[in-house]
């Protein structure tokens, strides 16, 4: 992602719906551009001109020279330094139209951006680095002018509000969202299983014939299983303990169960009644009740599964949105 020019980091606005991330250009002209060496104030060449028109907004060759660094840093990090600086300058350039268009969006929509807000967001990132204002200054001033960062602090200020006022009122998360997000989350995550059972043992001294007899059972419990109640199947045909308790085994990580009923478990799907298990003891049937990520279920991630689906979608909206607003804007790259 296409950092702010200020090369101040950690002190800078750090709110999830400052900056929209950047995104390859899709549909639109190509808009690679190539620095010429940055002039010198004293070099008696042009120090600036405009290389861009968003609107009746432009962009000046400064804008983009206060991107350098990172430029530099994607050429410096790539085997072939001639495309990672045509990517990078793309990138810087479709930045600044992004940020061009919002603006002006903001201004239409009348959205303001207070000195009393730049002071409320500079005071929460003092405090959130253990500073006072006068020592986030001390701070700043090392590496740019005051006045620059409260300005790149409205910016953002302006970028978030016009986020919660224009693409927030287009997301609304689904239950589904929710439960596909937990699914990714906690795939490869250990997870333990909620197992209920019905156990049919083996006739003491039985022959095969007995032993048949009661392959024979439990393949028609298992078939009842499948679209029956699974705690009364339990309950009217169990051996062991599990139907007196409801059908209740209990829970279980990977690997706590005896090898062929951990299998089962592993291999059942969740909601699902496994094939009759054969023990030494007798036959189970399975059904995996529920399964749970490490002690968290899914209301107990409701919150970060609401935030993770939220940034998610909120991106997207940001994307589309831009897009809508490019193809709709008069722009001209001049450089």
């Amino acid at each position: 992602m296409l950092s702010t020019p200020s090369r101040v980091g950690w002190l800078v606005l750090g709110l999830a719906l400052a900056g929209p991330a950047l995104a390859e250009p899709s549909g639109a002209a190509d808009t690679t551009v190539v620095l010429p060496p940055r002039p010198s104030p004293t070099s008696g060449v042009l120090v600036d001109r405009v290389v861009a028109v968003v609107n009746d907004d432009v962009v000046l060759l400064s804008e983009l020279y206060a991107f350098d660094t990172y430029i530099n840093e994607q050429v410096a990090a790539s085997p072939d330094p001639v495309a990672a600086r045509a990517k990078a300058e793309r990138e810087v350039v479709d930045r600044i139209l992004q940020q061009r268009l919002v603006s002006q969006e903001v201004l239409r929509l009348k959205i303001e951006v207070t000195d009393q807000d730049v002071d409320r967001n500079i005071d929460d990132i003092a405090q959130r680095n253990g500073l006072d204002r006068d020592q986030l200054r001390a701070e700043v001033e090392k590496e740019m002018t005051w006045a620059a960062y409260r300005a790149e602090l409205s910016k953002g200020l302006q970028e978030m509000k016009f986020a919660q006022s224009v693409l927030r009122p287009r997301i609304n998360i689904t239950e589904d969202e929710l439960k596909d997000a937990f699914i990714r989350m906690t795939q490869d995550s250990p997870q333990t299983a909620h197992v209920q059972a019905i156990f049919l043992s083996w006739p003491v001294g039985g022959d095969d014939a007995a032993r048949a007899a009661v392959r024979a059972r439990a393949a028609k419990v298992a078939g009842e299983a499948v679209v029956g109640d699974f705690a009364a199947l339990s309950k009217q045909y169990d051996e062991g303990p599990f139907g007196a308790a409801g059908g209740e085994m209990g829970t279980f990580k990977p690997g706590e169960l005896v090898g062929p009923l951990d299998t089962a478990v592993q291999k059942t799907a969740t909601g699902a009644v496994s094939t009759p298990v054969e023990t030494e003891q007798g036959i189970f049937l399975l059904k995996v009740a529920e399964r749970t990520a490490g002690d968290a279920d899914f209301e107990s991630m409701r919150p970060k599964l609401e935030e993770a689906v939220f940034q998610s979608r909120m991106a997207d909206e940001e994307e589309r949105w831009y897009q809508q607003a490019k193809r709709a804007a008069a722009i001209r790259i001049l450089l």
